[in-house]
């Protein structure tokens, strides 16, 4: 269920920051899984997720990334997004959105740079994100119009836990790449740089000096789906991108990112997104 906060009724002084809370919801699997989850964006917010139960991938401009229980998405302002929830589980998951954040070297709705990672793992301190997402949630519920400085002041306590988690994760990252020789990785890079190549298993193999049989398994254990499938998501995240924001023909969308024929792109297309690229394109038109 999605409430939407409506200000006018009740007069609020002013403080000294200007984040505003714009809507906040709860969803149950059952509820995720009923919804159709459609290639969107947000022009007049942030949006924050925490995923409480379930696991999948969410694409985040053309960018595919796995989440799980515990985690935290953000979605910037004018960021595209689609949450794709495994099929037996679904995600139950608080969401807010916020605006009048404005922080130093980023467009305004944004806490995060657009090549930053936007999934953030809570890990000891999912208590601490679940109790501030509930009580935004539950304030703007109940809709008392006299706890708006409450309410917003709670956002602002959330966005900035929000950032020192980011940085948290950054420093941890750095960490990590500091040391041994990390093969998941070098095989996420490449796949990133060629995936709108015409390329098999086998050239990535080739290319790293790897077997394809090692390449599948490495992959796919640390990611959770295998290296073929995580490009045909950046294949289609970035074929949703081009189909909003061009008119560029059907298929030549599907030869530049990758595609040898335009049937296996609609196959792809429609069991990735559910709907063929056209109606896509269409649903989009009319926004």
């Amino acid at each position: 269920m999605q409430y939407f906060f409506d200000r006018r009724n009740y007069a609020v002084k002013k403080v000294n920051q200007k984040v505003r809370v714009v809507y906040a919801s709860f969803l149950t699997r059952e509820e995720f899984m009923q919804l159709r989850r459609v290639y969107h964006s947000h022009d007049d917010a942030l949006e924050l997720m925490l995923i409480l139960g379930g696991s999948g991938l969410v694409i985040i401009d053309g960018v595919p990334c796995n989440v799980s229980a515990g985690d935290i998405i953000i979605y910037n302002r004018n960021s595209y997004h689609q949450e794709n929830a495994d099929l037996d589980m679904g995600f139950s998951l608080y969401a807010v959105a916020a605006t009048g954040i404005r922080l130093p070297g980023l467009p305004d709705d944004h806490i995060c740079a657009k090549d930053a990672p936007k999934v953030l793992h809570t890990e000891n301190d999912f208590e601490k994100f679940r109790m501030l997402f509930s009580r935004i949630f539950n304030l703007v519920r109940i809709g008392d119009y006299r706890q708006t400085e409450l309410l917003d002041n709670y956002m602002k306590v959330l966005m900035e836990e929000v950032i020192l988690k980011c940085n948290e994760q950054k420093e941890k990252s750095l960490f990590v790449n500091s040391g041994k020789k990390n093969v998941s990785a070098e095989i996420l890079a490449w796949l990133n740089e060629h995936y709108m190549e015409k390329i098999t298993l086998q050239d990535v193999a080739d290319s790293l000096s790897l077997s394809p049989g090692y390449v599948s398994h490495t992959f796919k254990d640390r990611f959770g789906y295998p290296p073929m499938q995580y490009v045909n998501y950046l294949r289609i995240g970035r074929a949703q991108v081009r189909l909003i924001e061009s008119n560029d023909k059907i298929a030549n969308i599907a030869m530049d990112v990758g595609f040898n024929n335009i049937g296996n792109f609609n196959r792809t297309f429609l069991s990735l997104v559910g709907l063929t690229p056209r109606d896509f394109r269409k649903a989009h038109s009319n926004l």
